[in-house]
């Protein structure tokens, strides 16, 4: 079940980042949903779900980028991983933290896309990307971080309470 809900949140968020986000672009820059998802969801479960949802948000990435297949989902695996690790160290109410996390692994997420794909491709404009593209984006999406946190930790609650009352001992 929460698998499937999971998937449902993520495709939910591929979809509005794709079309609904579009007209929401401040200096061209637009906020990345599937990336909050990922580490906010690596935040609340840990390392292995972190793992999981990031490697198949960042499949919904490629299949929208469609440039380099693979590159968003081994990233967004990697974040998920790395934002899991805390999952165990803060209080996950404390939405500071999801700012923080968000901020940080926005930036680790989108530099080291762009820092591969222009590597691969031989671009150097790495400060312009980082200037205009990346903190812009981490900024954007710590404005909109903490309502997708909140309505992310009631879902974990209600999926943790539907898990307890059908467990049988």
């Amino acid at each position: 079940m929460r698998a499937f809900i999971v998937t449902i949140i993520l495709l939910l968020a591929f979809v509005v980042q794709s079309t609904v986000l579009q007209y929401s672009q401040i200096f061209n820059v637009k906020p990345n949903l599937v990336i909050m998802l990922i580490i906010h969801f690596s935040l609340i479960r840990g390392s292995v779900e972190g793992a999981i949802v990031g490697f198949i948000g960042g499949l919904f990435m490629d299949i929208l980028a469609g440039r380099i297949v693979g590159l968003y989902s081994l990233i967004g695996m990697y974040i998920g991983v790395a934002a899991g690790y805390f999952n165990k160290r803060f209080y996950k109410d404390n939405y500071f933290v999801a700012l923080f996390f968000t901020f940080i692994f926005t930036f680790a997420f989108e530099f080291t896309f762009y820092l591969l794909f222009y590597f691969i491709w031989g671009e150097t404009r790495i400060l312009y990307v980082l200037q205009h593209i990346i903190v812009p984006e981490a900024i954007y999406n710590c404005v909109v971080a903490v309502p997708v946190y909140m309505v992310l930790i009631k879902i974990d609650n209600w999926l943790e309470e539907r898990e307890k009352s059908s467990r049988k001992y």
